[in-house]
């Protein structure tokens, strides 16, 4: 039998939305002196994390209740299996600096013993997860008794410290790596050299820095190379080549995509993903135009549903004072909700008269498309605008779709004909 018990709306399915499985990840469940209240956390998972799902192996499963972190938490319960699920979520980060992520309490039955962790998972700020098939279990107790690691307890006034630091070594040489402790493992490049390879047990990994999770098994052997020499004649106005899995070099929009990464004014969804097709969002439209007016400084965004320590709180806040947007209702600003073409024509329209770019244009242009009755009234004269312009065309069959959601790619098109043909 399965008990679902959920505080607020949840929705986590974060079981569609992983990556790669990566390196072990640390469970830990810190009890009271009664043993039934523990402090949940889940470590060793990188920073800038903002849901997680734990499944742990538990006696007493049907006795188990959650208090969460997150704005929103939930568990389930399937005490068949003698499984517990933890969820949370929330709108900014749930990680430390040191990559811990603070779960919640858990309160269970007296003599209630957690004997393993089936699989963990952390999902990033644009839903990119992260699963770890490999979830080390640390259980103390602050009573008298002693304590355990890597499985269940029933006591403990001190924990034993596992001694994790992992194998390292240079292929060659050009660096120094140094292995700690607690399984991380600090990799330094000499002047003059960069990291050319990480192999983790054999598999090549993501050149960084700094790796975590590892474990006193694990060997790792690092390859330097020497940088290269700046080219003394560099080539007239190069044009840099982001890489992104999604985006071949023939798609029609490789090079608004190029030009939108190379002004930092889009990042991708992940390091080797930029999302295409992914829709725009309210909050990442206005986002992208704070950063071509320079990050100007803004008062506070007075929309409910923009958090104060959101990513885009400035950008709308700026937006909104000047009279770029506007909110779907005196109190909401729908950060998440995907922005329409008419409404992405309409925001460009007030940016360009907010930076003094003429906007004359009107609805005459509109005639030749068959849904132009369709285009909202409030945004006739933006779309007429951008049209006569060169900057929304067709979406074919001579229609505009102006209810239609704007995705990333349509948007840096977009905003390179703007920036290159309009404000310059």
């Amino acid at each position: 039998m399965k008990r679902w018990i959920k505080r607020g709306i949840c929705a986590l399915t974060l079981g569609a939305m992983l990556s790669a499985n990566v390196l072990a990840a640390e469970l830990s469940l810190s009890f009271d002196k009664q043993g039934t209240t523990a402090a949940v956390e889940l470590r060793d998972v990188g920073t800038d994390r903002y849901a997680a799902e734990v499944t742990m192996d538990i006696t007493n499963a049907q006795t188990v209740q959650f208090q969460g972190k997150g704005d929103t938490y939930a568990v389930t319960v399937d005490s068949v299996a003698g499984t517990v699920t933890l969820y949370v979520a929330s709108r900014t980060p749930l990680t430390a600096a040191d990559g811990t992520l603070d779960l919640g309490t858990l309160t269970v039955a007296d003599g209630t013993q957690v004997t393993g962790v089936p699989k963990a998972t952390v999902l990033d700020r644009f839903l990119n997860g992260t699963r770890y098939e490999t979830v080390e279990l640390s259980v103390t107790q602050t009573s008298s008794g002693g304590s355990s690691s890597g499985g269940s307890s029933s006591g403990g006034s001190s924990s034993t410290v596992e001694d994790r630091t992992p194998t390292v070594s240079v292929n060659g040489s050009g660096g120094k790596v140094h292995a700690a402790s607690d399984g991380t493992v600090t990799i330094t490049p000499d002047k003059g050299y960069r990291i050319a390879k990480i192999l983790v047990n054999g598999r090549e990994v993501t050149e960084s820095t700094r790796l975590t999770g590892l474990k006193a098994i694990d060997t790792v052997v690092v390859t330097f190379e020497r940088e290269e020499e700046p080219e003394e004649t560099p080539e007239e106005n190069p044009k840099p080549v982001h890489t992104f899995t999604d985006v071949g070099p023939d798609d029609w929009y490789a090079e608004a995509v190029n030009y939108a990464v190379s002004n930092g004014l889009f990042l991708g969804i992940s390091e080797t993903e930029f999302g295409p097709s992914v829709s725009m969002s309210r909050a990442m439209l206005v986002t992208v135009l704070h950063r071509m007016a320079g990050v100007p400084n803004a008062g506070t965004a007075n929309f409910a549903d923009v958090p104060a320590d959101a990513w885009y709180t400035q950008a709308v806040a700026w937006a909104a004072a000047n009279g770029i947007v506007q909110g779907v209702s005196d109190s909401r600003f729908a950060p998440n909700v995907p922005v329409t073409r008419e409404q992405m024509a309409t925001i460009l329209y007030r940016y360009a008269n907010h930076t003094g770019v003429a906007v004359d244009g009107g609805s005459g242009s509109l005639d030749s498309f068959r849904d132009a009755s369709a285009v909202s009234g409030y945004a006739v004269q933006a779309m007429g605008w951008a049209v006569d312009r060169g900057l929304i065309s067709g979406v074919g069959d001579q229609r505009l779709s102006p209810g239609g959601s704007a995705t990333r790619t349509q948007v840096a098109a977009i905003l390179q004909r703007f920036a290159e043909n309009i404000q310059s």
